[in-house]
């Protein structure tokens, strides 16, 4: 799933190379490094959400939305470490602020099937995990992926399914989360997705 999504938006940078916020190269690689970063506090490496946060922050550059986005994601794993540490207050804040910018980031390039899939996975973990209600986002991302299936990887398309069983679990249908999972293992059998799906069939289905 991570590596999937930083394929796409590699992808994503490389379908807008001809858009001004990607005229510099240099920026390219900041966002490029700055999602790596993120997505290696993802897999547990902590200590790299300060480097994660400076590259995705606004200082230094015209910070595209895709970075925004990433950048509100990654205070929202800020939120989870804040948590751990018992800063429930901190923690409550700053999932309101990283909510808030990839909401932005969503109203500013709307269209992005990136920012949807990051927007998507953000909401559904916060949904399982948190006290913040993102159904309503979740909600408005899936279709709009549904409508660019054809444009998606296939990881990311086993993406979306997981995530829309797990929000069928989160509300009580188990039977559409179950097929929603085989779909996802359908979709990409070898990724991280899949494997998720997998274990969830596992543990509520098949």
């Amino acid at each position: 799933m991570r590596l999937s999504r930083l394929a796409f938006m590699i992808a994503a940078i490389a379908a807008c190379a001809i858009q001004p916020r990607f005229a510099h190269t240099q920026d390219s690689e900041r966002l490029v490094r700055g999602v790596a970063a993120h997505d290696a506090v993802l897999s547990g490496e902590s200590g790299r959400l300060d480097e994660a946060l400076r590259l995705l922050g606004s200082e230094g550059w015209a910070r595209p939305p895709l970075a925004l986005a990433y950048h509100g994601s990654a205070l929202t794993l800020s939120a989870s470490l804040a948590k751990k540490a018992g800063n429930l207050a901190r923690a409550l804040a700053l999932l309101d602020e990283g909510t808030k910018e990839i909401d932005s980031a969503e109203a500013a390039d709307p269209s992005n099937p990136g920012i949807r899939l990051l927007r998507l996975e953000n909401s559904v973990a916060l949904i399982e995990s948190s006290p913040v209600d993102r159904k309503t986002q979740a909600a408005e991302d899936l279709p709009f992926l549904r409508t660019k299936w054809t444009e998606l990887r296939p990881e990311d398309r086993a993406v979306v399914e997981l995530d829309s069983g797990r929000l069928a679990l989160a509300d009580s249908k188990l039977d559409d989360a179950n097929a929603c999972w085989r779909k996802a293992v359908r979709e990409a059998p070898a990724s991280d997705a899949a494997s998720r799906a997998k274990k969830l069939l596992a543990r509520y289905g098949e």
